[in-house]
């Protein structure tokens, strides 16, 4: 319960701090200083537990085009629509992706959506609407 209480409280402030960092650097900037903080972190962590060698043996490569699309795909859009929206409505639209990723799946993934998934996935973008 508490640690669901404090995600709650954490992903309540999204908006605010984004648009609070927005306003004094680019999208771009913001992107470039959470990566560097992540990979500052995690490199720590993985050298904390002694894995260095062992992560740069295994599937670096796969990890490196995930930790770079993520960014480049992900946040880039989303600091974008925060830099140019409301923060109220960049949020709610940041709570759609993962409607986006089921039915980007079809075409991506050759995934199959029903019926029911189609109807559900445009009621809930109506919400947002």
């Amino acid at each position: 319960m508490f640690y669901g209480l404090g995600a709650v409280a954490l992903w309540s402030t999204v908006a605010t701090a984004f648009k609070v960092a927005l306003s004094q650097m680019s999208p771009l900037e913001l992107i470039w200083l959470a990566s560097l903080v992540s990979w500052l972190l995690m490199g720590a962590l993985v050298i904390r537990q002694g894995r260095l060698m062992e992560a740069l043996r295994h599937g670096w490569r796969t990890a490196a085009w995930a930790g770079l699309m993520n960014p480049v795909a992900y946040y880039l859009v989303l600091f974008g629509a925060y830099d140019r929206l409301p923060g109220q409505e960049a949020m709610a639209l940041n709570y759609t992706w993962a409607l986006a990723m089921a039915f980007l799946a079809v075409p991506i993934l050759g995934q199959r959506l029903t019926r029911m998934d189609v109807a559900a996935g445009l009621i809930a973008y109506a919400g947002v609407w």
